[in-house]
């Protein structure tokens, strides 16, 4: 498996990659609730437009696309990380933690202070996941219909204002 930078004809199998892993995400969240979450809609053409104006990294097996990340600079000192996707079948073997260590590596190397990424706080495989990664709860908020929670990596210490992560 390689870890490198997506390219456009990659954005189908990303979407194929991101549209599963999040049928289980959604599936964690609450039954009852009119939820609509954007990686399950979005497009081709969104995916194209992310790889073009952000960093979109891949993990790549047998020339084959089976994890993603999303990193986009917030400000200066800030880098929101999104669609973070293991294709189902690969869970668990190390795919998840290259992608998330590579794009780390990469918010380090451009000189962020701080990474932040959001997720379902009661989805507890994920909430210790980030925390085993590093990851803490700055707050939590219920803005997209469930209670989401803010994780941080602190990258070199700075304090950072996180403010343009609350409203992703």
């Amino acid at each position: 498996m390689k870890i490198e930078k997506a390219k456009a004809n990659q954005a189908e199998e990303i979407s194929n990659v991101t549209k599963e892993a999040f049928k289980i995400y959604r599936a964690a969240l609450p039954v009852n609730a009119e939820i609509q979450l954007s990686a399950l809609t979005e497009t081709v053409a969104d995916i194209l437009a992310d790889i073009s104006k952000n960093t979109v990294l891949v993990a790549v097996e047998d020339g084959c696309v089976i994890g993603a990340i999303r990193v986009e600079a917030l400000s200066k000192d800030l880098a929101y990380i999104s669609r973070f996707a293991v294709d189902p079948n690969e869970t668990n073997g190390g795919v998840g933690g290259e992608l998330l260590a590579e794009a780390v590596k990469l918010c380090v190397e451009n000189g962020f202070s701080a990474v932040t990424l959001h997720t379902y706080s009661k989805y507890y495989k994920l909430a210790r996941y980030y925390y085993g990664k590093e990851f803490y709860v700055h707050s939590t908020n219920i803005k997209k219909g469930y209670i989401r929670a803010l994780f941080v990596k602190e990258l070199n210490g700075k304090n950072v204002d996180l403010s343009p992560a609350f409203n992703k």
